[in-house]
């Protein structure tokens, strides 16, 4: 009867005994797998950071340094490669409590009969799988989530118009201050996000606040204030939102500590809720609404120029002010065009 072949997956070893690693390579590759060896742990680690691999076998009683070491220097870098630990002898394996502490999935027994490191593979390759339908899971969910959000935006827009045509101009302002800030992939994402829902939670105040065109009252004014609280409580129910929270949340504080709703100051505020505001406030400024025409570009810039330092903060303010000045054309036509 004709063997039957595994699906390939991807393995490094790292053990100092070639002899042994010449016979798994030979064992490993003959059921289909694709196998790379390294007796030195430290050119085994610099190539797991460059390559992808699906699992690591791994040597417990390496010199100079043990297995569980290498384990706790892989698992800084990468969370999800599945590791088998393998030893001479049973008396010679690591505890379970380092077995738990380093996530290692697997402990293979040396010797020259291969079938249970066969069928551990096996159980790596469907544990990798299951991890890979969860992950595909989690961004169909998190796709989901991000159109509701879109839904509750077009809801505050179906109010107020100005309201969701302000948030697409604020999120492409604050995708070029990115930009020129020069933020990592994730705090470029989390700031565009939040600038494009930083006004959600307008969907709970009511209708005769929202849309007054005259001045509110105090009373009004501190129901309007709430919508940073509210617009964070509604993104606070998905995990997915968790870093965008704090944004949105803090996105109507003040350097001077007398804006709302906790009156923070200083380096308390978040860093990409600055950044959040300003672009927010520059937008408001030079739009027009129903309770005020519409402004010069240089107008805003004087206005947060006289507000840097209170209001604003200062590096960041005279970094925008720097972009506005240098990509005028592009200013106006988001402006115009958003």
């Amino acid at each position: 009867m004709e063997e039957e072949k595994i699906i390939n997956a991807k393995i490094l070893v790292i053990d100092d005994d070639v002899n042994m690693m010449e016979m798994l390579s030979v064992v490993l590759e003959k059921y289909g797998h694709t196998v790379s060896t390294y007796t030195e742990p430290v050119s085994a680690i610099e190539e797991l950071k460059i390559n992808q691999y699906d699992i690591l076998i791994v040597n417990y009683l390496m010199t100079p340094v043990k297995g569980d070491r290498i384990v706790e220097l892989v698992r800084e870098f990468n969370k999800d490669i599945y590791i088998i630990l393998m030893s001479v002898h049973k008396d010679l394996s690591p505890s379970i409590e380092v077995m738990k502490q380093l996530d290692i999935q697997a402990y293979f027994e040396k010797s020259n009969r291969f079938d249970q490191l066969i069928l551990m593979i096996q159980s790596g390759i469907k544990y990798i799988e299951q991890i890979n339908k969860i992950k595909n899971m989690d961004k169909k969910l998190e796709h989901y989530l991000v159109d509701f959000a879109q839904i509750l935006l077009k809801i505050v827009g179906a109010k107020d118009h100005f309201t969701e045509e302000h948030s697409r101009r604020v999120a492409m302002l604050c995708s070029i201050f990115a930009k020129k800030l020069k933020l990592d992939p994730k705090s470029f994402s989390d700031l565009q996000i939040a600038a494009t829902f930083h006004d959600i939670g307008k969907i709970g105040i009511p209708d005769n606040i929202l849309l007054n065109n005259g001045k509110l009252s105090d009373e009004e004014y501190t129901t309007i204030k709430l919508h940073p609280v509210i617009g964070a409580n509604i993104l606070a129910v998905s995990d997915i939102y968790k870093d965008i929270c704090p944004i949105i949340y803090c996105h109507h504080e003040r350097i001077d500590g007398k804006g709302y709703p906790q009156g923070i100051k200083g380096d308390k505020i978040p860093y990409l809720a600055k950044a959040l505001t300003i672009c927010d406030s520059f937008d408001a400024i030079v739009s027009k609404r129903p309770y005020k025409e519409e402004a010069s570009i240089e107008f805003a810039i004087s206005e947060i120029k006289k507000n840097s330092g209170t209001q604003f903060d200062k590096e960041l303010a005279e970094s925008f002010i720097e972009l506005v000045e240098n990509n005028k054309d592009q200013i106006e036509k988001i402006l115009n065009e958003y």
